[in-house]
């Protein structure tokens, strides 16, 4: 069984998810913080999924909408 998620992150949005994600693993690390490490998974998860749950529930797409011919 597959779930598919809707896209609504673009490219830089995940870029920048990623980079958040690893600083605030090493914060997790350093701090040896759980709610921390948490955190940091479910930013992964948003960036490997291009998926969030904020911008789906406010209706926010940043991904570009394919052209239809």
């Amino acid at each position: 069984m597959s779930l598919k998620l809707p896209r609504n992150i673009d490219t830089s949005g995940r870029v920048i998810r990623l980079s958040i994600g690893i600083l605030v693993l090493g914060y997790a690390c350093w701090k040896m913080s759980w709610i921390a490490l948490i955190l940091a998974l479910f930013i992964f998860f948003e960036a490997l999924t291009s998926w969030c749950i904020v911008y789906h529930i406010f209706g926010i797409h940043n991904c570009p909408t394919k052209k239809k011919r």
